[in-house]
């Protein structure tokens, strides 16, 4: 006869850890996507002119956003940058060197976004508001994916 080995029970390595990080800030970025003006803010998002803060990332923010090209993504995203918003959630910036946004890529964007900053150690698992800007400083896109807006 055959015996069968018993089940070996191991604890999840970091890969899948991160691997289930990355799934759950997909689900919370889907679910909880807004494209309600009102819920706009940051720079420019009143519909007046834009700051200066809108229209020029950090040294920082230009740096990171050379990183993120490096790990694949976007060549015209020329400056990111984070905080922590309300509730500890983060507020992502993003400037680009496209003049209409990312339309139906949107998705495919924001997915390849979260997973750089995620694998940077940014946690999403409560949601995140992303702003991103477009080269002469006018909101392009503004999705609020907090727990807050989902609900």
């Amino acid at each position: 006869m055959h015996r069968i080995p018993p089940r070996v029970h191991r604890t999840p390595s970091a890969h899948h850890r991160a691997l289930l990080a990355l799934l759950l800030t997909v689900v919370v970025l889907l679910s909880g996507c807004t494209t309600d003006t009102s819920a706009k803010s940051g720079p420019g998002a009143s519909g007046g002119s834009p700051s200066v803060g809108a229209s020029s990332p950090s040294g920082a923010g230009r740096d990171l956003a050379a990183r993120y090209h490096k790990g694949g993504g976007d060549p015209g995203v020329y400056g990111i940058t984070y905080t922590k918003g309300r509730g500890g959630s983060p507020v992502l910036t993003v400037w680009t060197r496209k003049r209409s946004g990312y339309g139906g890529g949107f998705d495919d964007f924001a997915k390849t976004l979260t997973s750089f900053l995620a694998g940077r150690g940014v946690d999403l698992a409560q949601g995140c508001v992303l702003t991103v800007y477009g080269p002469d400083g006018t909101t392009l896109h503004h999705y609020d994916t907090t727990l807050e807006q989902a609900t």
